[in-house]
C-alpha cells in the first residue's frame, strides 16, 4: 500500500475544541487517505514531536507523560490533535507548534474521477490558502487566470498553483 506525507501546516484546521483538561484541533480529512477505524489502527504516524495515538473518547483525558500531543483519526479521516491547556493555552500557539510536523498515512485505492482535476493555491510559506472542487482543465485555467497574486494573504510573496487529478478513494 502506498503512503503519503503531509505537513500539518498544509492541512486546514476545521475546528477548535476546548475541553476540561485538553484542547484539540480538528483538521480537514487527510487527502486520499484510506478509511480509518474509530479506534487505534496505527496507520497514521505523527513525526518530529512526542505524541501518542488514542481513541476519540480520550481526547479530554490527561495526555500520557513524555508526550506533548495525543491524536486520533476516526472514520471521517479527520485527524484530531489534543494538547494540554498548560502547554499551549490557545489555538494559535498550538497551530504554530504543529505547522512543520509531518503526518504519514496510507493512501486508499485511487480511481480517477473522469477528466476532473483539483487546483490548490499555496502561499509563500507553503500553506494551502485555496482549493477548488473537481473541475475540468478549462475551468481550472479560468480560475488561475482570475486568481490575483495581490489577494490578501497572511504572508507576502508569490502564490504557487498545483494541479492534480481528482480521485475517488475506494
Amino acid at each position: 500500500m502506498s503512503t503519503a506525507i503531509k505537513r500539518l501546516g498544509e492541512l486546514r484546521v476545521h475546528d477548535y475544541v476546548e475541553g476540561n483538561i485538553n484542547n484539540w484541533l480538528v483538521f480537514k480529512p487527510l487527502p486520499n487517505s484510506k478509511m480509518h477505524s474509530s479506534a487505534i489502527d496505527g496507520d497514521v504516524v505523527i513525526s518530529a514531536t512526542p505524541s501518542v495515538e488514542i481513541v476519540d473518547a480520550d481526547l479530554d483525558v490527561a495526555i500520557p507523560a513524555g508526550n506533548l500531543f495525543a491524536y486520533s483519526v476516526a472514520t471521517d479521516n479527520r485527524i484530531k490533535i489534543a494538547f494540554s491547556k498548560g502547554v499551549y493555552p490557545d489555538k494559535a500557539s498550538a497551530i504554530d507548534a504543529l505547522k512543520c510536523v509531518s503526518v504519514t498515512y496510507d493512501i486508499g485505492n485511487l480511481i480517477p474521477n473522469a477528466n476532473l482535476y483539483i487546483l490548490t493555491v499555496k502561499n509563500s510559506m507553503g500553506e494551502e490558502i485555496h482549493r477548488t472542487t473537481p473541475f475540468t482543465l478549462d475551468k481550472i485555467q479560468t480560475v488561475i487566470s482570475t486568481f490575483n497574486d495581490t489577494r490578501a494573504t497572511d504572508y507576502d510573496g508569490f502564490l504557487e498553483y498545483v494541479i492534480f487529478p481528482d480521485y475517488i478513494v475506494n
